[in-house]
């Protein structure tokens, strides 16, 4: 309802309700073993009244702390009571955090209000599952605005799965919670598109347009809400354009027309609703005929509209703080690195909110950023860091791919091996897969400069896969990057150990690939071809001076440690030592740079 809609009855509420919250804040000041429950009731009856009012934001966050002080204190007294009503009162504190832009706190409070729902649905299913299915969406929403995409996913799935569980104890097709599952189903697919899903994002929107259908095709179905028309538009062209990304355009025609017969009875029942779908249309790149029919919105000749270019001054102050991080991070000063790398993404992201052509700046200093948060040991920082990298990315791909895929490509390297740190190797294939099939393709376009690149990622998904428990492919995965590099040797790019920074980069990579192709071996049962490349990396590894903070040393020596127990067990003595005796000396030198 806009302020111009709003009757005398409306502000006549406001005001009752105001003065309820005052006459209880001195009683309660009087007794508050007899008041402060009628206080806090009042106190949340205010806020959720000012909410409804945009320009009264402001007032009920202030209204609304108080009612979480206030309650606090009541649940603290009588959990059993009172931590319910908590739950629900953090919740909406956090969604109007969320609306005020104050995502961090907005985030805080949105999953202390899902851990409470979570502890209260394990003891009553019946009543506290839909708070924490509504506490699981808003706290998926807040850590997505955060730039934490793949813990917005999980919380996103978790609550639809909630909902799954409301709707299956509810007859015709559940009924509210259907309606709800069909809403979660809807912002789960598009979430799963942003970050690349485009699968699974074309599933879960088929099954919410199922949904939507068969309540339109249910004689016993009242009218559908405006929300509800307009979500339903909303999956339809969703469906149709993750159908295009997978290639398969030819499928969309009839989610293409149901959307514009959709739309057009939007626009004769709700046309105030319209407002919302043209937000979503433009914001997608969609224009909406007359008729309700959606076409991509065609660039011109040109190219994609150009933003306001970015200060040359800041631009070069990102650029000099983010090779000042990497330097350091690379000489091992790791604290200093990324407290220089933090300035340079908060730098980039205060320039990029109104100078949007720096938001790929602020992608590679979160990019920068996550690698010397993982060599410090800052894991969850790390992959919050990456996963931001890469929902940046993927926003500005199109627009620009030949600068933006390589970079994009790294970025889903570092990402896959972020989650696979935290142990979620599952996850972690998904972009790691996706990361080496765009490193084939920039070195099918330039071999010389990508094969390394590819070799490299090679690598890191054959570790993920061996996570992952997929020990075949892995070893395919290693035989493969062994024939990388001896391309990439017989191109003469300087493999010998040089003092070159690139050259001693590959030789790194190298040293990696050989000892995970000896794991890989050992673990598929080839016993006798173990030896051969775990030597060969021992020898290697002999003649490299630099070692990275990067490079994963407490990996590679836990590898040569396994592989000379392993060789020694099956009768390879002389090798198993080699192996054992430079695992220990790779130890001693990374302790000795710390």
């Amino acid at each position: 309802m806009t302020d111009h809609q709003r009757g005398p009855g409306d502000e006549r509420e406001l005001g009752e309700a105001r003065r309820d919250a005052d006459e209880y804040r001195l009683r309660a000041r009087e007794d508050p073993d007899l008041h402060l429950p009628g206080f806090a009731l009042c106190l949340y009856r205010l806020g959720a009244l000012l909410m409804e009012r945009a320009e009264r934001h402001e007032e009920a966050a202030e209204v609304l702390d108080e009612a979480v002080e206030v309650t606090r204190r009541l649940a603290a007294a009588n959990p059993h009571g009172w931590l319910p009503t908590l739950a629900m009162t953090l919740d909406q504190r956090a969604l109007l955090m969320g609306i005020l832009g104050r995502r961090a706190r907005a985030g805080a409070l949105a999953a202390e209000a899902t851990d409470l729902y979570r502890g209260l649905a394990r003891q009553d299913p019946e009543r506290h599952l839909p708070g924490l299915a509504a506490a699981l969406t808003n706290l998926g929403n807040q850590l997505a605005e955060l730039g934490q995409h793949h813990e917005a996913l999980d919380r996103m799935r978790e609550g639809v799965e909630v909902r799954r569980t409301l709707a299956a104890r509810q007859p015709d097709g559940g009924g509210a919670a259907g309606l709800e599952l069909a809403s979660a189903l809807v912002e789960l697919g598009v979430k799963l598109g942003e970050m690349g899903h485009h699968e699974e994002a074309a599933d879960v929107l088929r099954d919410a347009v199922g949904r939507y259908r068969a309540r339109i095709d249910s004689p016993a179905a009242p009218a559908p809400a405006a929300k509800e028309l307009a979500d339903h538009w909303v999956a339809l062209v969703t469906l149709a354009r993750e159908l295009t990304a997978l290639g398969r355009g030819d499928e969309t025609e009839p989610y293409r027309t149901q959307a514009a017969s959709v739309h057009r009875r939007l626009a004769r029942t709700s046309p105030h609703f319209l407002a919302f779908v043209t937000a979503v249309a433009r914001r997608g790149g969609i224009t909406v005929g007359e008729d309700g029919r959606f076409e991509q919105a065609s660039r011109p000749a040109s190219g994609p509209p150009r933003a306001s270019a970015p200060d040359p001054a800041v631009l070069a102050r990102v650029r000099n703080l983010n090779e000042q991080g990497l330097r350091l991070a690379s000489a091992g000063s790791l604290d200093l690195a990324v407290g220089m790398l933090r300035d340079a993404v908060d730098l980039s992201r205060r320039t990029a909110a109104t100078t949007p052509g720096l938001s790929i700046a602020l992608a590679r200093s979160l990019h920068n950023l996550g690698l010397a948060e993982a060599w410090s040991g800052h894991r969850a920082e790390a992959l919050a860091a990456a996963d931001e990298a890469v929902h940046l990315y993927r926003r500005t791909v199109e627009a620009a791919p030949g600068p933006v895929r390589p970079l994009l490509a790294d970025s889903l390297d570092s990402l896959g091996s972020r989650l696979a740190a935290l142990g979620r190797h599952h996850d972690a294939l998904v972009p790691a897969r996706e990361s080496v099939r765009v490193h084939r393709q920039l070195a099918r376009e330039d071999p010389t400069a990508r094969l390394p690149e590819l070799a490299r990622a090679l690598n890191n998904l054959g570790v993920r896969l061996t996570d992952a428990g997929l020990h075949e492919e892995s070893l395919a995965a290693a035989r493969e990057v062994m024939d990388l590099y001896r391309r990439i040797r017989a191109s003469g790019s300087g493999m010998t150990g040089g003092t070159g920074t690139a050259d001693t980069d590959h030789l790194s990579g190298l040293i990696h690939g050989l000892s995970n192709l000896g794991l890989r071996l050992a673990r598929a049962g080839y016993d006798d071809e173990v030896a051969a490349p775990t030597l060969q990396a021992v020898e290697l590894l002999s003649g490299l001076t630099r070692i990275h903070p990067g490079n994963d040393v407490a990996a590679l020596a836990d590898s040569l440690a396994w592989l000379g127990h392993h060789l020694r067990r099956t009768g390879h003595r002389r090798e198993g030592r080699a192996a054992t005796r430079a695992a220990e000396d790779l130890r001693r030198r990374s302790a000795v740079r710390r």
